[in-house]
């Protein structure tokens, strides 16, 4: 979608990010970031309008602006879900539950899914959607891609073994797979959160927790404010 060229680096410098950083990024992020796809998180830091130094942590995308030139799109961490679609509490839980929800947007039928590094709603069209007609060595039949495509997750026999896979907005792949009983352990520390200590997490819950608490002080609704003024959120 985007090469070499196409790297607005003057914009990312605005940010706090030089073309030796962009460049000194793993072979996954840079393959997201000229793919469209949002980066990892990132340390960024910009200065608002009165000069003051905003430090904040976020991910970023490159996206074609009216002029045919890239811009670079901030997702910022964020301390709580921006609900511009109107989610009811069922549904915001759900999402917060590692699951993905459908929501029709403007007469559209939409899958949606939480960041929860960022707390942003990532979105994308169904009808947009395109399922691979074989994973891991198995031909996928029409229901099973449907099942995919619903947001649902799909059990797999792959050499003999079972593995679970779903469509993930936050990866860059699309696709999240799973083995089966990485899976059972991950549902168990979901539906027992009084257990000390995890069987499975993605990453360390406490200190996952504990930056959380520090965004809230860091980019409070005043700074978040002045990030969604300066840049393209």
């Amino acid at each position: 979608m985007f090469n070499e060229n196409d790297i607005p680096y003057k914009e990312l410098e605005l940010i706090g990010i030089s073309k030796k950083q962009i460049w000194s990024l793993d072979k996954a992020n840079i393959t997201a970031l000229l793919s469209g796809k949002r980066t990892s998180l990132l340390d960024l830091s910009f200065h608002d309008n009165n000069g003051e130094e905003i430090s904040m942590k976020g991910k970023i995308s490159l996206y074609w602006k009216d002029s045919n030139n890239a811009g670079v799109k901030v997702h910022p961490v964020r301390p709580e879900i921006m609900n511009d679609i109107n989610l009811k509490p069922k549904e915001l839980e759900r999402l917060q539950d590692n699951e993905i929800i459908t929501k029709t947007i403007n007469n559209e039928k939409y899958l949606v899914q939480l960041d929860p590094e960022t707390n942003e709603l990532l979105k994308t069209k169904i009808k947009s959607i395109s399922i691979p007609s074989n994973i891991k060595g198995v031909e996928l039949d029409k229901q099973q891609k449907e099942t995919l495509k619903s947001g649902k997750e799909l059990i797999l026999n792959v050499d003999k073994e079972k593995i679970a896979i779903r469509l993930d907005l936050n990866n860059p792949r699309g696709i999240k797979f799973l083995d089966f009983e990485q899976k059972q352990k991950i549902a168990y520390d979901r539906h027992n959160p009084q257990i000390i200590g995890t069987i499975h997490t993605d990453k360390n819950r406490n200190e996952y927790i504990e930056y959380m608490k520090g965004q809230k002080t860091t980019l409070g609704n005043e700074s978040q404010s002045k990030v969604e003024h300066k840049f393209k959120l």
